[in-house]
């Protein structure tokens, strides 16, 4: 029997669906406005515990206490209570099993499996429909300190929300002397979800882990990255499986227990062998000991886990009493296999350091262009930290372009490569994602189908990130800008026990930028989506110099796909027979045309007017996202309309 384990029971993350998103919302939100619970339990088996022993804490659904994990287990603890943000109370500290899956003790077994060093701390935080809070998490995640656990394991995951308490609480971990390692997510569909990394593992001070398969490739199932703040996630894959006498059961959340046991020998070698250690240090061992993939970093990241390596490359270090110095640079190398820089373009990535203790890097740039390539001459990190690395492709000169860049502390020393073509650019486009909160907007993330094609075809595409920044002149500095699920909802986590609804409507200022920008000739391409989806009030507002506006309903309204055919004649839709839908109708100016109506009502749309821009307007972004590109929901000419949509606003159609 094969059965596929999802750490929180959601459906799958995509922004580019309504429903799909607001859903996965509501169930996080239900979760977050449920509680925890704490009781200590007398252990049934005496526990020896060595120099070299390592506390590793297990935030699960509880452990089963059979014959592989008696004697392993020193301390237990329910957090399944109303005070931490649970409805019920579970005092039991046995395995609530998920789904009919003890998930817990499946994950416990594999740790003591992988490490005879490690002893656990059980703190249950996984209710039986598999769900936990995030004040449930941070309570666990503090006792588990307490406990003098030096290892943190969370097989579990969920979306990121803005104001994510659980970021502070990886930090807090980190630099109280414990590695936290999570599971990277069972999202990835073999990367047609784009960066679609869970959180806790999402953030820099955690170790995210992908999984591989039974045959050492990267899983269909593991999330992927960049994430959001574009830096690397995963940080390193593992197999992410488990079999039992009657299962074999997949999902990163059994990768995870294999880097958690990775880091527990780590640290008893360096017990045993009187060599200080830090998180930062194991951290920067674990990926730089890791066996290269010919898969990109984020995929599988550093590459697959290798503790015989990493334990032999401490004994290399030579020392004893002291902390040994190490130095990591996540990724290795830019930019990231999809991406095509062109000429004129402005580029950044941020990149990981990482090091044994607090650390100032000196930073050399080895560059036959090195005023290209933008970074600090000295860089000051406690253990670790992101850099922004910053590219200025020349508007014209040779086309090809590379960097050695070295980051060196004392007697360790780590290297980023960069090693890019730039060709002259048809055209130069904007991604506005300034306006949505979802993080699989972000980095291409859900739209990675269509910024390949776009740059397939030598179309410039650059992200516009930060709304304040938005101007009459920076927008002049495209052809054309594309709006994607602008005023998105999404849930406001800074406070847990208030989780409220947001969403970033348009300043003044951007209202007047766009409709300049539009006046003096810019091509605009709007992608929307329902009133479930997006704050279509807001957005509304910020049309109102178009004269179009959505309605509130959805069309269809199951939610389903579905195939608009009804197209007028035009440029755009020329030889075009149908497009996939799912949002809003819209009604619109007498000078506008109607591009497309489904069930009778205008559904895509443009704009030109003389002497200005042109604009495009459609209630829906299905056919432009991963899953529409590449022709997973009904019709096969998603792409075609798409690219014919950008070379009209652009003018070169």
């Amino acid at each position: 029997m094969y059965r596929y384990w999802e750490p929180s029971p959601r459906q799958p993350e995509r922004s580019g669906s309504s429903v799909k998103k607001i859903l996965a919302i509501i169930i996080i939100a239900m979760i977050l406005l449920s509680g925890g619970i704490l009781m200590v339990l007398e252990l049934d088996w005496p526990v020896s515990e060595s120099d070299a022993s390592v506390r590793v804490a297990v935030l699960d659904s509880g452990m089963d206490i059979d014959f592989t994990l008696q004697g392993k287990v020193v301390a237990q603890r329910s957090f399944i209570l109303p005070q931490y943000g649970y409805n019920f109370t579970d005092i039991a500290v046995t395995d609530s099993s998920p789904q009919g899956t003890p998930h817990g003790t499946l994950v416990s077994k594999g740790i003591v499996q992988g490490s005879s060093n490690a002893l656990l701390v059980n703190a249950k935080v996984m209710a039986r429909e598999g769900g936990a809070t995030s004040e449930g998490l941070i309570a666990a995640i503090h006792w588990a300190l307490e406990q003098n656990c030096t290892v943190i394991n969370l097989s579990l995951g969920g979306s990121p929300t803005f104001g994510d308490p659980l970021e502070e609480a990886m930090e807090y971990a980190f630099y109280h002397g414990a590695v936290v390692v999570a599971a990277g997510g069972n999202s990835g569909e073999g990367g047609l979800a784009g960066n679609s990394i869970s959180t806790p593992a999402v953030y820099p001070h955690c170790i995210a882990v992908a999984g591989l398969d039974e045959y050492g490739f990267p899983a269909e199932y593991s999330s992927r990255g960049p994430t959001a703040s574009r830096i690397i996630k995963p940080d390193i894959a593992a197999p992410g499986y488990v079999e039992t006498t009657s299962a074999v059961y997949f999902g990163t959340s059994f990768a995870a227990p294999r880097v958690s046991a990775g880091a527990a020998d780590i640290i008893a070698y360096c017990q045993s062998n009187d060599i200080e250690w830090t998180p930062g240090f194991v951290f920067s061992l674990l990926l730089d000991s890791a066996a290269p993939m010919s898969y990109a970093s984020y995929v599988v990241g550093a590459g697959r886990l290798d503790v015989s390596t990493a334990i032999d490359m401490i004994g290399q270090f030579n020392v004893s009493g002291t902390l040994p110095e190490i130095a990591h640079v996540h990724p290795g190398s830019l930019p990231m296999d999809f991406e095509r820089l062109f000429l004129g373009d402005d580029y950044f990535f941020n990149v990981q350091l990482f090091s044994s203790e607090y650390d100032t890097f000196n930073i050399e740039i080895e560059s036959e262009t090195p005023d290209v390539f933008g970074l600090p001459t000295t860089y000051s990190i406690n253990q670790t930290d992101v850099l922004r690395v910053n590219i200025t492709v020349p508007t014209s000169g040779p086309g090809h372009y590379a960097a050695n860049i070295s980051f060196s502390t004392g007697s360790a020393e780590t290297n980023l490569f960069i090693d890019f073509e730039a060709d002259e650019a048809a055209a130069r486009i904007a991604f506005d994602i300034s306006h949505t909160p979802w993080s699989i907007d972000t980095t291409y993330g859900q739209f990675k189908e269509l910024y390949e094609e776009l740059v397939s075809n030598d179309i410039s595409v650059t992200e516009i990130r930060d709304g304040s920044q938005t101007s009459l002149a920076r927008l002049q500095e495209f052809d054309g800008v594309f709006l994607l699920d602008p005023c998105a909802w999404d849930f406001n986590e800074t406070a847990p026990d208030q989780f409220e609804p947001f969403s970033l409507p348009f300043t003044q200022q951007e209202k007047e930028a766009y409709e300049q920008y539009y006046d003096q000739g810019g091509g605009i391409f709007v992608a929307a989506l329902s009133n479930s989806s997006l704050d279509i009030a807001s957005l509304n507002d910020f049309l109102n110099w178009t004269g179009v506006q959505f309605n509130f309903t959805r069309l269809p309204f199951d939610s389903s796909p579905t195939l608009v055919t009804n197209l007028s004649p035009h440029p755009i839709t020329s030889g075009i027979a149908d497009f996939d839908f799912v949002g809003a109708p819209m009604t619109i100016p007498q000078e506008a045309i109607t591009l497309g109506r489904l069930g009778g009502r205008v559904v895509l749309s443009c704009l030109e007017e003389e002497d200005k821009g042109r604009l495009v307007v459609s209630g829906s972004n299905f056919f432009i996202d991963n899953w529409g590109m590449r022709g997973q929901y009904n019709s096969n000419e998603n792409d075609v309309l798409a690219l014919k949509i950008t070379l009209w606003i652009t003018g070169l159609l």
